[in-house]
């Protein structure tokens, strides 16, 4: 997919990585997070992010629950992320830490390796870390009544996201021939509705790397200085449709960059990702 693409064709493609495959999430060589040494024990994990810096207290604890408490002492609101081991799947994240800022993320990891990630103006690719999590010696197995309850979610949960997966095609194809055509009024009558169903499946295409809920997600005030040509997905297109007045646009009359042709976009929306249990399963499930 060309990066200056800003068609509703852009928008089709989700469904197709979504159901069939994942998509790279880029390191950021420019830092990397490091730590003061040690294991956590019980699980406590303090993280510092400045501009240009991601650091731990530790980059190894126990399987089980771990509460990173993260501290922007940078300049630009961060987020931060735990990702699996390829450095692309989102375990975990929490977003919008303000200067200043204190939030924690709790979450549920097993034995294994990881990164994690600061991303400071919460653009780019930011600042990942090699993570350890060792065998928890003294964790207590899962109930088998528990067990039962994660797996029936965590199937119900994937039967939900392909049915939104599949409203999102529909909707989207109606949506993308309004738009190619030039039938303002009407496509803009059809955004929301078929927007509402990415929405909803958000929190899983989040998980299949940055790149992709940024392509077609994100917001020109996401957008790095200089990489607006690169902007593409709903609300580049929004900005189409609800076009701004000069004086809204940097004194600029804006000039709308409809780029679609029209045509159906050739894409796989039967299949089901093998590691959809995974993937699909809702946070709340995983956490003990």
């Amino acid at each position: 997919m060309r990066k200056s693409l800003v068609s509703a064709g852009a928008l089709l493609s989700v469904s197709a990585i979504l159901l069939t495959g994942c998509t790279d999430n880029p390191k950021n060589n420019a830092s990397s997070s490091n730590s003061s040494g040690g294991t956590s024990n019980d699980g406590n994990i303090s993280v510092t992010s400045t501009d240009t810096a991601c650091k731990l207290s530790t980059t190894e604890t126990k399987a089980g629950k771990v509460t990173f408490k993260v501290k922007n002492e940078g300049t630009k609101v961060t987020e931060f992320y735990v990702l699996g081991s390829d450095g692309l799947r989102i375990i975990s994240e929490v977003e919008n830490i303000g200067p200043n800022l204190t939030r924690e993320l709790v979450v549920d990891l097993p034995e294994g390796s990881y990164k994690t990630a600061c991303k400071p103006g919460m653009v780019g690719d930011g600042i990942q870390g090699d993570f350890k999590v060792t065998k928890n010696e003294n964790a207590k197995p899962v109930a088998e009544d528990i067990q039962k309850l994660r797996d029936t979610a965590s199937t119900q949960y994937a039967s939900y996201v392909k049915d939104q997966v599949e409203s999102l095609q529909t909707k989207t194809e109606e949506f993308a021939k309004l738009y190619a055509e030039g039938k303002t009024e009407e496509a803009k009558a059809k955004y929301a509705l078929a927007r509402i169903h990415y929405e909803r499946i958000e929190p899983v295409a989040e998980k299949y790397g940055t790149s992709l809920d940024q392509n077609l997600d994100a917001r020109e005030a996401d957008l790095q200085e200089g990489k607006i040509s690169e902007w593409s997905g709903w609300h580049k297109i929004e900005k189409d449709l609800w076009q701004p007045k000069a004086d809204k646009n940097d004194g600029k009359e804006y000039t709308p960059s409809r780029r679609m042709s029209g045509r159906k976009s050739q894409t796989s929306w039967s299949r089901t990702p093998k590691n959809c249990t995974t993937m699909c399963t809702p946070r709340s499930s995983r956490k003990s």
